[in-house]
């Protein structure tokens, strides 16, 4: 009974051996391709698929839930590098443009919700055409790279706007409406659109005013975060 045992153990001890051996980069991509496949499809669990393909289980098994939070259903939006781990959407220098626009942008009263950051950085990755793991049927980002975003980027927070009138926030005088137009100017100039393309929003049950518990994309420190809601009367 113990050299059975024994034999047992041994065939286990190479059974491991065989699959850990495969582990840690030393797999094939197109194997991890394949049973990835099999498990979003339902054909197979992680643990057989993992097996059969001789892949890292962990690292399947890290993949696929990626691909279920971000809403994927094809193993081809997978991006990884040859050691099997997930590499950023955005080069450094992409991102570093992402996040200049999200701060421009609340810095003109006009910050960016959640949801509106996320299609924004989809938009941005079709635009440079980058290889992603974002959700194709919304269109837009997963909630994994918002986290990972805002992580690498720890001088910005999510936080409820308090609406102010556009009349408030940039003071109406002369000065202003002159600044407003040169503004106005350089756009045109920059666009080359014409005047017959400027059109007048207000009073045309076009809601120009945000939900009041909107939450929205913020540099840390500002004493009240704030988002410009239209006047009748400027």
């Amino acid at each position: 009974m113990g050299q059975h045992v024994g034999q047992n153990l041994s065939k286990l001890s190479g059974f491991f051996q065989e699959i850990t051996g495969k582990i840690r980069g030393k797999w094939d991509e197109a194997s991890m391709k394949s049973a990835i496949e099999k498990v979003m499809l339902k054909q197979m669990t992680i643990r057989t698929a993992s097996i059969k393909f001789g892949v890292s289980r962990s690292t399947l098994g890290d993949r696929v839930k990626i691909l279920l939070k971000g809403g994927e259903t094809t193993p081809k939006f997978c991006c990884s590098n040859n050691k099997g781990v997930f590499q950023k959407t955005f080069t450094d220098e992409q991102e570093e443009i992402l996040y200049e626009h999200v701060k421009a942008l609340d810095g003109q009263l006009m910050p960016l919700s959640r949801t509106e950051f996320l299609k924004l950085a989809y938009n941005l990755a079709k635009r440079l055409n980058v290889c992603d793991r974002f959700n194709k049927e919304k269109r837009m980002a997963g909630k994994d790279f918002y986290y990972e975003f805002m992580n690498r980027h720890k001088d910005l927070s999510l936080r409820t706007a308090e609406p102010t009138s556009l009349q408030r926030a940039v003071g109406f005088s002369k000065d202003k409406v002159d600044r407003f137009f040169d503004q106005l100017t350089k756009l045109m100039d920059k666009h080359k659109f014409n005047p017959t393309r400027v059109f007048n929003a207000d009073e045309t049950g076009v809601s120009c005013v945000h939900n009041n518990n909107l939450k929205v994309m913020s540099v840390k420190g500002k004493k009240q975060e704030r988002g410009v809601e239209t006047s009748p009367y400027f």
